[in-house]
Protein backbone atom coordinates (compact mmCIF):
# COMPACT_ATOMS: atom_id res chain seq x y z
CA UNK A 1 0.00 0.00 0.00
CA UNK A 2 1.13 3.51 -0.82
CA UNK A 3 -0.46 6.49 0.91
CA UNK A 4 -0.14 10.11 -0.22
CA UNK A 5 -1.50 13.49 0.82
CA UNK A 6 -4.36 14.32 -1.55
CA UNK A 7 -2.79 11.84 -3.97
CA UNK A 8 0.15 14.20 -4.56
CA UNK A 9 3.69 14.49 -3.35
CA UNK A 10 5.80 11.83 -1.75
CA UNK A 11 4.68 8.59 -0.17
CA UNK A 12 3.91 8.77 3.53
CA UNK A 13 6.01 6.51 5.77
CA UNK A 14 4.77 7.49 9.26
CA UNK A 15 1.97 9.50 10.80
CA UNK A 16 2.11 11.15 14.22
CA UNK A 17 -0.92 12.59 16.00
CA UNK A 18 -1.41 14.53 19.21
CA UNK A 19 -4.28 14.96 21.66
CA UNK A 20 -5.35 18.14 19.88
CA UNK A 21 -5.86 16.41 16.51
CA UNK A 22 -2.70 17.84 14.93
CA UNK A 23 -1.07 15.53 12.36
CA UNK A 24 2.51 15.12 11.15
CA UNK A 25 2.88 13.02 8.00
CA UNK A 26 6.47 11.85 7.53
CA UNK A 27 7.55 11.39 3.90
CA UNK A 28 11.29 11.22 4.61
CA UNK A 29 12.49 9.70 7.87
CA UNK A 30 14.67 11.62 10.27
CA UNK A 31 18.24 12.28 9.16
CA UNK A 32 21.34 12.27 11.38
CA UNK A 33 20.20 15.59 12.90
CA UNK A 34 16.74 14.22 13.71
CA UNK A 35 15.02 16.25 11.00
CA UNK A 36 12.16 14.66 9.05
CA UNK A 37 10.37 16.01 5.97
CA UNK A 38 6.65 15.81 5.49
CA UNK A 39 3.25 17.42 5.68
CA UNK A 40 1.98 19.10 8.84
CA UNK A 41 -1.70 19.77 9.41
CA UNK A 42 -2.73 21.50 12.62
CA UNK A 43 -6.32 20.78 13.64
CA UNK A 44 -7.21 24.39 14.49
CA UNK A 45 -5.43 25.84 11.45
CA UNK A 46 -6.09 23.43 8.55
CA UNK A 47 -5.68 26.22 5.98
CA UNK A 48 -2.06 26.63 7.09
CA UNK A 49 -1.12 23.00 6.38
CA UNK A 50 2.14 22.71 4.47
CA UNK A 51 5.09 20.56 3.47
CA UNK A 52 8.29 21.17 5.38
CA UNK A 53 10.93 19.91 7.78
CA UNK A 54 10.36 19.16 11.45
CA UNK A 55 11.70 17.11 14.34
CA UNK A 56 9.47 14.50 15.98
CA UNK A 57 11.49 15.07 19.17
CA UNK A 58 10.40 18.74 19.12
CA UNK A 59 6.79 17.70 18.67
CA UNK A 60 7.06 15.30 21.61
CA UNK A 61 8.70 17.97 23.75
CA UNK A 62 6.07 20.61 22.93
CA UNK A 63 3.09 18.33 23.54
CA UNK A 64 4.60 15.92 26.03
CA UNK A 65 5.55 12.32 25.30
CA UNK A 66 2.18 11.02 26.47
CA UNK A 67 0.24 13.49 24.30
CA UNK A 68 1.71 12.44 20.94
CA UNK A 69 1.87 9.01 19.33
CA UNK A 70 2.73 7.25 16.11
CA UNK A 71 -0.45 6.14 14.32
CA UNK A 72 -0.49 2.46 13.43
CA UNK A 73 -0.59 1.93 9.66
CA UNK A 74 -3.75 -0.19 9.93
CA UNK A 75 -5.52 2.94 11.25
CA UNK A 76 -4.41 5.32 8.50
CA UNK A 77 -7.74 4.93 6.71
CA UNK A 78 -9.41 6.66 9.67
CA UNK A 79 -7.37 9.83 9.11
CA UNK A 80 -9.95 10.92 6.52
CA UNK A 81 -12.36 11.58 9.39
CA UNK A 82 -10.45 14.82 10.05
CA UNK A 83 -10.62 16.14 6.51
CA UNK A 84 -12.25 14.40 3.58
CA UNK A 85 -9.67 12.85 1.23
CA UNK A 86 -6.69 14.29 3.12
CA UNK A 87 -4.81 10.97 3.02
CA UNK A 88 -5.41 8.67 0.05
CA UNK A 89 -4.33 5.12 -0.61
CA UNK A 90 -3.04 5.25 -4.20
CA UNK A 91 -1.68 1.73 -4.75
Amino acid sequence: MVWKINGKGESIKEIWEDLYGDLWFVAEKEDKDGIAFGYVRLYHMPDCAEWGSFRISDVKEAVGNIGVWKVKKENWGNINTYEKDLLLEVE
